[in-house]
């Protein structure tokens, strides 16, 4: 899984699970669109126009290309758009293409991006109930997906659903291997805004083990005073 940058409120992170297995474009496509986040995020116009052309011309060639020649490119162009869109702060746009690549998701991996997506979007467009909706979807999917419960989390937070929220939160408690430098899970913790912002008692505690746990953490040692 590769993470970039932090994000704003209306930016997000953009991740694969297993980028060994992305295509030359596609990873392309992916920095591109975390180096857009960030440039946003800095509010650093110039940067943000040059890198917008360069995601135009990167998906022209995964278009030319049938997707960097992927398995099922009526899947694979259309999601790629959409995370470009996404990156350009053009969310209604990259739901829509998004819901055009739903339509292609041919396996459940397909599927749990999708729908996972499309959460993420209507949070940003302040759409909590439509991001539920999705994430419940995708959770069926997905049901040990990492994204997609913390996804959950702060669509059902939002959704002013907080007892079940916390309870989806409770159950990465129970998974202290994934307290590490470099997981979803601490990156997540890190770098997403939304999570940042979620107070719930599972979560703070996710945090609390988390920054106690990581690289260069001050422990204290126990003994007589």
């Amino acid at each position: 899984m590769r993470h970039r940058h932090r994000t704003s409120s209306q930016t997000t992170l953009v991740t694969s699970t297993s980028p060994g297995e992305l295509s030359p474009i596609e990873g392309g496509i992916m920095d591109a669109c975390n180096a857009l986040h960030a440039a946003r995020e800095r509010d650093d116009h110039a940067r943000s126009r040059e890198l917008t052309e360069e995601l135009f011309r990167l998906l022209d060639a995964y278009d030319a290309s049938d997707g960097d020649n992927h398995p099922n490119p009526a899947w694979s162009r259309p999601n790629q758009r959409a995370l470009a869109l996404s990156a350009m702060g053009r969310t209604g746009e990259a739901i829509e293409a998004e819901r055009v690549a739903l339509k292609y998701a041919d396996t459940p991996r397909r599927k749990e991006i999708s729908l996972g997506n499309l959460a993420d979007r209507y949070l940003r467009l302040g759409m909590p109930d439509e991001a539920v909706e999705c994430f419940l979807r995708a959770w069926t999917v997905a049901p040990h997906s990492i994204p997609i419960m913390l996804t959950g989390v702060q669509a059902l937070y939002e959704a002013g659903r907080p007892n079940e929220a916390n309870a989806i939160a409770e159950a990465l408690l129970d998974m202290p291997e994934l307290l590490h430098e470099g997981s979803e899970l601490t990156a997540y913790l890190d770098y997403e805004p939304k999570l940042r912002r979620i107070d719930l008692p599972a979560i703070n505690e996710l945090r609390r083990r988390w920054n106690a746990a990581r690289p260069g953490a001050v422990r204290s040692e126990g003994g007589a005073s």
